[in-house]
Formats: C-alpha cells, structure tokens, sequence
C-alpha cells in the first residue's frame, strides 16, 4: 500500500516537473538572442567600476580602523569587531582583484571584437 503511494507520488511530481519545464524550454528556444553580439566595452566600465567601488570600501574600513584604534572603544567585544572588519577587507579586496580580471577580460574581448567586421542584416559589413 506504501509503495503504491510513493510510486503515485514520484509521477505526480515527474509530471509537474515535465509540465513546467517544457513549457520554459519552449519559451527559451523561441526567443531570438544574439549571442555573438555582446557590448564587451560596457563591461569593461562596470567591471571598473565595480573594483573602484571595492577600493573605495576598502579605504573605509581603514580609516574607521585606524581612528578607533582603541580595543576599549569597542567594548567587550573589541577584537572581535576588529576582526571582522579585517575580513570585511580581505573580501574587498578579493572582490577588486576578481573585478579588475574581468574587466582585463573584456577589455581584451573588445579589442578582439573590434578586430571583426560586424554584419549586418542586409549582408553588408559595418566597419
């Protein structure tokens, strides 16, 4: 009786599973995306951006370091704090170096890219 129940309940949730998914795949391959096209220099900028930001969290952290430098200012927990705001920095800091090799990446996409003729829809090539 058990294993009839779980067996009924194993299908229904197969069955959902097939009745959401297919109507998504459809959905996906229906659309017309441009893969190859991709504005390479756009996320040269924000990939810049996003480590300057990083950078600019980074310096304060620092500065609230270093103007309370005092482990009686914090309290109890004083070192903890500061502890965790090392790591805040640490992360930053990963944070930038990840974005500035992104934004190298796609720096050097975009000079590839500019490389290429770009064609368009009436056969003719754009440069």
């Amino acid at each position: 009786m058990k294993t009839g129940i779980l067996q009924n309940i194993n299908i229904a949730i197969v069955a959902a599973v097939v009745f959401f998914a297919l109507p998504v795949n459809a959905i996906a391959a229906g659309q017309d995306i441009k893969t190859n096209h991709v504005d390479h220099d756009a996320l040269v900028h924000y990939y810049e951006a996003q480590a300057n930001e990083m950078l600019a969290k980074i310096d304060e952290q620092i500065d609230a370091l270093k103007h309370k430098s005092r482990s009686s200012y914090f309290g109890k927990h004083g070192q903890d704090i500061k502890k965790h705001v090392k790591y805040k920095i640490h992360e930053y800091e990963k944070a930038a170096v990840e974005n500035m090799e992104k934004a190298a990446y796609h720096k050097k996409m975009a000079e590839k890219q500019g490389d290429k003729p770009v064609f368009a829809d009436s056969g003719n090539t754009k440069s």
